[in-house]
């Protein structure tokens, strides 16, 4: 049987009203999905530019100096000497000069060598027996002898055979301090470090020296007290633990400067 026309029309009708139809219900979808998308959106942006802006702080910047102005710097902000106490006293073995008592030459001399080698034994470690020290003393005398030296030598000379003979750079740096305090002098001590002075003996006030003193002497300070120096004397055989007035300790320190002492240099040697 034959369809007719008008019913093949409205079929085709229909399909094309049921196709828009459903496109128009997928276009109001999409805006509707579209519109709460682009409302979260905004949502989102607004919430983020109510929030307070923070900068992370820069670090300063710091002006270029040059080496004189750092160093300047430096010094201007040094900071203050650490105390030191108020007493201290280190432990130096002890020689005379003239071990067996014998103050004939080359002992009258001797107490250059008698001083370095106390600072040898304190920084190894060992003790003095008069025997001892006496063979040390003249394994020392012969090397100056070799030298030329002989009596009284300066503290440059002292240092030279202290480290020629017993090696004291061994236990650090053999160093002449010009123009001494008697503040310094106190430092090295509270550090561990005997201070080794070369002095005029004619003005150090010890009741045990004969003839009024040597014309030039040599001393090692271990200890101090407020207003004295503690002394390892190797011009008495009772030098141990002399004591003298800082003032006159310090008054004295003269090198030998030739012969004519007191015009010496004010200088100390100490082991940095």
């Amino acid at each position: 049987m034959k369809k007719s026309p008008i019913f093949l029309n409205i079929v085709l009708l229909l399909i094309a009203a049921f196709f828009a139809f459903g496109s128009v219900w997928n276009f109001k979808k999409w805006t509707t999905l579209s519109k709460e998308a682009f409302n979260t959106r905004v949502e989102a942006v607004t919430s983020t530019r109510k929030q307070p802006l923070v900068i992370a702080p820069q670090p300063a910047r710091v002006p270029a100096t040059s080496e004189s102005t750092t160093t300047s710097l430096r010094e201007s902000v040094a900071p203050s000497p650490v105390p030191i106490p108020d007493t201290f006293q280190l432990s130096v073995p002890f020689t005379s000069q003239a071990p067996e008592k014998n103050w004939n030459q080359p002992w009258q001399d001797a107490c250059e060598e008698a001083v370095l080698l106390m600072l040898d034994a304190y920084y190894k470690g060992y003790s003095l027996s008069p025997l001892f020290a006496r063979d040390e003393l003249l394994k020392i005398l012969a090397y100056e002898d070799t030298l030329g030296y002989g009596g009284s030598i300066e503290i440059e000379k002292i240092k030279q055979v202290g480290m020629d003979t017993l090696h004291l750079e061994k236990h650090g740096k053999p160093t002449i301090v010009q123009h001494p305090t008697a503040e310094d002098i106190k430092r090295y001590i509270a550090a561990g470090k005997p201070v080794l002075v070369v002095a005029d003996g004619k003005i150090l006030p010890n009741p045990h020296f004969t003839n009024g003193g040597p014309e030039y002497h040599a001393l090692i300070v271990t200890g101090y007290t407020a207003d004295t120096f503690i002394t390892n004397d190797p011009g008495t055989q009772f030098g141990e633990h002399f004591v003298y007035q800082i003032d006159e300790l310090m008054n004295a320190i003269r090198d030998w400067n030739g012969g004519n002492v007191k015009e010496g240099r004010r200088v100390i040697m100490v082991i940095e």
